[in-house]
């Protein structure tokens, strides 16, 4: 009964930082987010260690530190200097995502890479002549993110794969924004299908958890 109390709690702590992190968008003040922003990932971690009632010992080591990288990518993109040290972030919280991802695979998805492929050709094909310098690492990091969404899909978990999809949709409408052109539409649709995704992924790890009952 406490568990489902403190779950219930901190997905309302959740939804309030949350809310006040999107008016603040809303109302273009930046600043602001600042205080709001930094506890997202913190409260999501928390609500992974409670809702999976692990100790930290046997927690997955592989899909904690995806998250614990991505809070830093939130950090880091902050500053106006910060977005070299959180796309290298939020890349190395993919890499873990894999890591995850393969570990857990039921088999391969190989149908599906058209798909994957598509969308990866269609987004670098799109966003390319607007990146100058950072042709480089967008692409590299657009061939990542399409890499965990293929090995998300290859764990026939829907609620991962939910998780990768949003994700991909946050990471791809972020690019948008930040080299092609930049609303306050756009910054409100990253951070909600960011934030969904970072929950989907963990409903769907414990899920995968409770399950098993065996961490690999």
């Amino acid at each position: 009964m406490i568990k489902y109390v403190n779950i219930k709690l901190l997905l309302v702590l959740l939804a309030i930082v949350f809310a006040f992190d999107l008016v603040f968008i809303a109302m273009d003040h930046s600043s602001w987010r600042f205080f709001t922003k930094p506890l997202l990932l913190p409260i999501i971690i928390w609500f992974y260690f409670t809702y999976s009632q692990q100790n930290v010992f046997r927690i997955n080591q592989w899909f904690l530190s995806g998250l614990i990288l991505s809070f830093l990518g939130d950090v880091f993109l902050l500053f106006g200097w910060g977005f070299m040290p959180g796309l290298g972030s939020f890349l190395l919280a993919h890499i873990f995502y894999i890591a995850y991802f393969f570990k857990i695979k039921k088999k391969n998805a190989w149908s599906w890479l058209p798909f994957v492929f598509l969308y990866l050709g269609s987004f670098i094909y799109y966003i390319y002549p607007y990146l100058n310098e950072m042709k480089i690492p967008v692409v590299i990091y657009g061939i990542t993110i399409a890499t965990m969404l293929y090995f998300s899909i290859s764990t026939y978990s829907s609620l991962l794969i939910l998780g990768a999809i949003l994700f991909v949709i946050s990471d791809s409408v972020l690019a948008i924004n930040m080299f092609v052109q930049h609303s306050i539409e756009k910054e409100l649709v990253v951070m909600i299908t960011y934030v969904l995704a970072q929950l989907m992924l963990v409903l769907g790890v414990v899920g995968i958890e409770k399950k098993n009952r065996i961490i690999r």
